[in-house]
């Protein structure tokens, strides 16, 4: 009788994991982009910045790369030489479909 409470309870924390809906939003991406975060949690994916160019990397379980996100793709003007602003909704969208393609996976 025990063993079946402790299943129920492993089973239940399992399915709430998976259910997981992806959170990244604008902000994140921003903040991802100018370097005040170094990486963003979602359940077991894990969103990081590359050092070397403007790609956001997710990983999901077990640290396999999910996908990348070429933010450089998503300009949307540019203000003044050398500074571009960027699309951080698309980059954001991609970003969760990409966490929503690995959990769909589970």
């Amino acid at each position: 009788m025990s063993n079946q409470i402790e299943d129920d309870e492993i089973e239940q924390s399992v399915t709430k994991t998976t259910e997981i809906e992806p959170d990244v939003g604008p902000g994140v991406v921003g903040d991802l982009l100018i370097g005040e975060l170094d990486s963003w949690h979602v359940g077991i994916c894990e969103v990081k910045t590359r050092d070397t160019d403007d790609q956001l990397t997710i990983l999901g379980e077990n640290r396999h790369v999910v996908g990348r996100v070429d933010t450089d793709v998503w300009t949307t003007s540019t203000l003044f030489e050398d500074t571009e602003v960027k699309d951080l909704d698309k980059i954001a969208d991609k970003i969760n479909n990409a966490i929503a393609s690995e959990y769909g996976a589970l």
